[in-house]
């Protein structure tokens, strides 16, 4: 059956279309792993930029205050739709490996990355979920000592001697951070990675 004119130029430019966008989703999905590579380089193994920011209560809290705990670091912010998934994971991690030295600090860059709401959506964030963790709020200086987190949500595992073990970019289910926590509450060499989670430079 023969195609006509029409229906072959259409089926051409289809090709075409497709082709082209698959090149781009690639040259972008490359271009991404570059980005995620180069982060990690610049902050893998190496100690955690120091911060010192206000909490909720209005006290003050450095990194420094957590030397030796297992530190979670996640950057988030209050209309994130996979930080909002993200968040009863690491309550429900928090619940369970607290007592062994574990500590969750949520930073929250809504004063960065949504100043226009000017903070009112954290609280309702918070309240939704019953966040059980500390949350500490960015200010510019954190926000670029740690890269200008360019993916939210990051989250940065810090070991007990406050380096940096890995870097979690964009949002986790709970396993892939019981997998790394483990270890280092235990003190122990770390497990192999399974498919998929954060691997460092």
């Amino acid at each position: 059956m023969k195609r006509s004119p029409a229906i072959a130029g259409v089926l051409t430019a289809l090709t075409v279309l497709c082709v082209a966008t698959t090149a781009t989703a690639q040259r972008g999905s490359a271009a991404m792993r570059e980005k995620r590579r180069a982060y990690n380089e610049q902050f893998v193994n190496k100690p955690a930029p120091p911060f010192a920011l206000a909490d909720l209560s209005g006290g003050t809290a450095r990194l420094e205050d957590f030397r030796g705990k297992v530190i979670i670091l996640n950057f988030w912010f209050s209309t994130c739709g996979p930080c909002r998934q993200e968040t009863p994971a690491l309550m429900r991690l928090y619940d369970v490996y607290r007592d062994q030295g574990l500590m969750v600090i949520g930073i929250n860059l809504d004063e960065i990355l949504i100043p226009q709401h000017e903070g009112a959506l954290m609280g309702k964030f918070l309240k939704t979920f019953g966040v059980n963790y500390p949350i500490l709020v960015a200010d510019r200086k954190v926000f670029d000592a740690y890269g200008g987190v360019p993916v939210q949500p990051t989250t940065f595992l810090i070991d007990r001697d406050l380096t940096v073990d890995r870097i979690y970019w964009g949002a986790f289910p709970g396993s892939a951070f019981d997998r790394s926590v483990r270890p280092l509450l235990a003190g122990e060499a770390q497990l192999p990675k399974a498919a998929g989670a954060p691997s460092r430079p």
